[in-house]
Formats: C-alpha cells, sequence, structure tokens
C-alpha cells in the first residue's frame, strides 16, 4: 500500500521547465526586420520603448562595432540606451547613423478625443 502512495505521488510531481530567455536581437537578422522592428517602437508614446528597441538592435549588429562607428566609448552607448536614460536628440541621431537607419515621418491616426487641429499663427 505504502508503495502505490510513493508511486502515486511521484506520478502527481510536474517536472520542473525551464524556458531560455527571450532575446530579440536573436531574431533581428534582416534590414527589413530591423525597420520594421524601429519604425514600430518609434510610435509608442513612451521613448523608452524606442531606446528599448535602439539597444536591440545594437546588440544584433555588435554593440563594440556600433559604438566604433557612433564614436561613443562602449560603456557610453550602455548608458546612453539603459532603461531610463534620457539622451539627448543628437545621441539618438548618432547612434542611428551607425546603426544605418533614419528617421521618417509619416501621418499616425488621429484619436477622437485628443483630435486637436494646428492653426498657423
Amino acid at each position: 500500500m505504502v508503495k502505490k502512495a510513493k508511486a502515486k505521488a511521484r506520478a502527481n510531481v510536474k517536472a520542473k521547465v525551464t524556458y531560455a530567455p527571450f532575446e530579440v536581437a536573436d531574431y533581428l537578422d534582416s534590414e527589413e526586420a530591423i525597420a520594421e522592428y524601429l519604425s514600430l517602437a518609434a510610435r509608442d508614446e513612451n521613448p523608452g520603448v524606442l531606446l528599448k528597441a535602439l539597444g536591440d538592435v545594437a546588440k544584433a549588429r555588435g554593440m563594440a562595432e556600433v559604438a566604433k562607428a557612433s564614436g561613443l566609448g562602449r560603456e557610453s552607448l550602455y548608458k546612453t540606451l539603459a532603461p531610463g536614460a534620457k539622451p539627448r536628440f543628437e545621441t539618438i541621431a548618432t547612434i542611428m547613423r551607425a546603426l544605418n537607419v533614419g528617421f521618417s515621418v509619416s501621418r499616425l491616426p488621429v484619436r477622437a478625443k485628443k483630435a486637436r487641429r494646428l492653426t498657423a499663427a
């Protein structure tokens, strides 16, 4: 009877499942994927999303290479793209040039609640 109870208890124990951490940089393997990823990140209202995306692209391309191409030190690049950082526009533009990407402006759908027209003065 004891053997059956122990066997049943062992059968009920679930195997521990471990997962590898998800790395976006592993999937940024083409210019098209990088451009789409950055475009979507740039649309987010939270500027930290774009910084995170730039960091992911820099990681995919190699932080040391991006640092060298941008003229920033590797540690400065990490600090600039760290969560909560507030880099200057000039620094972001320099990093984007090093990544061989640029800004593009397009019209976004206007939200009904916040719709305001800018008038010329």
